[in-house]
């Protein structure tokens, strides 16, 4: 990436320079053929990951976008997105948007599996999901945290094999995402019958990729569960947020003979159980929000998390206790536009629609 492209960048506004433990720069928008979300820092350019398709049927969907004739199907694990890379030595975490993640960082570099891969390959880039105690997912009973590798960067939007990929995440004990086998991208009955099983076992859903081209395709239970864990901050969430999940959800009823009774049930459920919560909570003089609880080793991590979220959420500290040269905190996110809105019409206020 050239020198005047980053600062055509900048000067469009369209980057910015940030700094935290060090100084990089991050793309805001789509630049110039530039991924928005694509970090600068020092002389290494983390590239920002692109967006693959959603198909909403899975026979048609695959027949319009998957080019190869064969493809490896990959479970969708249902975290937040991170890329992992080394830089003059040292492991960093951004997150999908582009900044530098120092949660994540900390858990990274405690990885000795991650270590071990940048001393022989300092040059890929590891892109990841992570679940459990984080900032953005819901606290785990069984572990604290997992980082799932889906995919290894190997330079300006190349990406390696499949195969390449699962072997080096073996070789180093890393974690790779679940994968659910190779098949003709033809073969839908094969596939029919994986993702059944994957909305059997209430899970997020599949990511297909071929060699030049994926697509991803999700469960209704993903769905109605989104909805569920939404529906209780309404009105901090685009609207397209529920459409979508409503629409993609039928289409899979439909298209697989599901009982449309059961699903319907269940999606009025997954809207109103988390409204009604909220609406109550805020009638009794609280708010509308969920509980989270991390563990770090630096409690200045808990600074950096105030730092970046404070803007679109309110946080509450519930709890801090000292835990073997570590620190757990409990935390509650308040959703302050819903927790507003829902308190000023429990009191009254009318609309004119």
């Amino acid at each position: 990436m050239t020198a005047s492209l980053v600062a055509g960048a900048l000067k469009a506004g369209r980057a910015e320079r940030l700094s935290g433990e060090i100084e990089y720069i991050r793309f805001r928008d789509s630049h110039a053929g530039v991924e928005r979300g694509t970090v600068i820092a020092g002389k290494k350019a983390i590239r920002g990951y692109p967006h693959i398709k959603r198909i909403f049927t899975l026979e048609n969907g695959l027949k319009r976008n998957m080019r190869d004739a064969e493809l490896h199907a990959e479970e969708k694990i249902d975290g937040f997105n991170v890329r992992v890379a080394s830089v003059g030595g040292r492991v960093f975490a951004f997150s999908r948007g582009g900044f530098l993640d120092a949660f994540v960082t900390e858990k990274a570099r405690d990885d000795k599996g991650i270590a071990a891969f940048f001393r022989d390959n300092p040059d890929s880039i590891l892109c990841c999901e992570m679940i459990g105690n984080t900032p953005y997912t819901a606290p785990a009973k069984d572990f604290d945290v997992m980082l799932f590798v889906f995919d290894i960067g190997r330079g300006p939007g190349a990406y390696l094999p499949c195969a390449q990929r699962y072997a080096l995440v073996k070789k180093y004990g890393m974690r790779s995402v679940p994968v659910l086998g190779k098949f003709r991208s033809d073969d839908y009955a094969g596939l029919r019958k994986a993702i059944l099983a994957l909305n059997k076992g209430k899970k997020e859903g599949m990511v297909l990729k071929g060699a030049t081209c994926a697509v991803k395709y999700v469960t209704p239970w993903s769905d109605i569960e989104d909805i569920a864990n939404g529906s209780g901050m309404l009105f901090d969430m685009p609207i397209g947020f529920f459409h979508q999940r409503v629409l993609r959800s039928a289409f899979f009823i439909k298209d697989f003979g599901l009982g449309r009774d059961e699903y319907a049930l269940e999606l009025g459920r997954a809207f109103y159980d988390g409204l009604e919560a909220a609406l109550k909570r805020v009638q009794e003089g609280g708010d509308a929000g969920d509980e989270f609880e991390i563990s770090v080793r630096d409690p200045k991590i808990w600074d950096d998390i105030h730092r970046h979220m404070s803007h679109e959420v309110r946080l509450e500290e519930l709890w801090t206790r000292k835990e073997n040269g570590r620190t757990r905190i409990r935390f509650r996110k308040i959703y302050k536009k819903t927790t507003k809105t829902l308190a000023s019409y429990a009191n009254g206020k009318g609309i004119t629609d």
